[in-house]
């Protein structure tokens, strides 16, 4: 495989992300097995594995959509509390591997929505309509603009997101993750269904986003864009982490090369086939 070197990234200084023995069990079945992993500041880390690893579902345990059987995740040093909303006002945003827009609103709505939790005003400022409310109401407007701007998609502010093409339906989602001001982004396949040219530029958004001082955790199954991008990648395998490190400690692990052939890895339990 023929890949470029990714810019490097900041010096880190300390973990941003500290996951410690994430496991999570339906029933019977184990989707996600004591898996650790910490993000530091600055930091883009990969999240690779063969269709029904884990991946998603420990995406959810992150997000707070699933409450872990087991083990712990801290954000800035503090356990996050399993309701999304809450994770998402700590500073961690998500995209998702099937696009979840608002398609019948505008681009630019899509953005303010996710604005929403960033904004201080309450309902009786929203029904007085007040100059508080005015005030917030253009600074969100003012910010949307400026992360459309950024992604690209600005000349497409008053469009309805469902005529955009496929790949700025990707762009748009990770504009309205962004609104939310994180300092963690959460990217589930980002180039699902992109052709090389859009592809190569979700890599220089995600540096772009990178440099903007936002880490990025991202799962994908396009090696190329994984290597050319990631510090570190974590491969998953039946739910469990199986190795982790640069780019060519993971292409170089026997696990990861038998994993990837479809053979069984000894010892381990495999999870639902919905699971990613």
């Amino acid at each position: 495989m023929t890949t470029t070197d990714a810019p490097s990234a900041p010096a880190v200084t300390r973990p941003i992300l500290e996951v410690s023995g994430v496991t999570m069990r339906f029933g019977g079945l184990t989707a996600v097995n004591d898996v650790s992993l910490t993000v530091g500041e600055g930091e883009i880390i990969g999240l690779i594995g063969p269709n029904g690893a884990g991946k998603t579902t420990f995406f959810n345990c992150l997000t707070g959509l699933y409450v872990p059987t087991e083990g712990r995740v801290a954000y800035k040093g503090t356990v996050l509390p399993p309701k999304p909303h809450l994770v998402t006002q700590a500073g961690i945003a998500r995209t998702f591997q099937n696009i979840r827009l608002f398609a019948n609103m505008t681009v630019l709505e899509n953005v303010l929505v996710g604005r929403h939790s960033r904004t201080r005003e309450g309902l009786f400022s929203a029904i007085l309509r007040g100059p508080g409310y005015h005030r917030a109401e253009a600074e969100s407007r003012a910010r949307a603009m400026e992360l459309l701007e950024f992604t690209g998609l600005a000349d497409k502010a008053e469009h309805l997101a469902r005529n955009l093409p496929y790949g700025e339906q990707r762009k748009l989602e990770i504009a309205r993750a962004l609104a939310s001001d994180p300092g963690l982004l959460l990217l589930d396949e980002p180039t699902a269904g992109m052709n090389p040219q859009e592809t190569r530029a979700a890599e220089e958004l995600v540096f772009a986003i990178r440099d903007r001082g936002i880490s990025i955790l991202v799962i994908e199954h396009d090696m190329r864009f994984i290597f050319n991008l990631c510090d570190r990648t974590a491969v998953l395998v039946q739910g469990q982490k199986i190795v982790e490190g640069d780019r060519e400690t993971v292409q170089n692990d026997e696990r990861v090369i038998t994993a990837y052939l479809g053979a069984p890895l000894e010892g381990t339990t495999a999870a639902p086939e919905d699971t990613q």
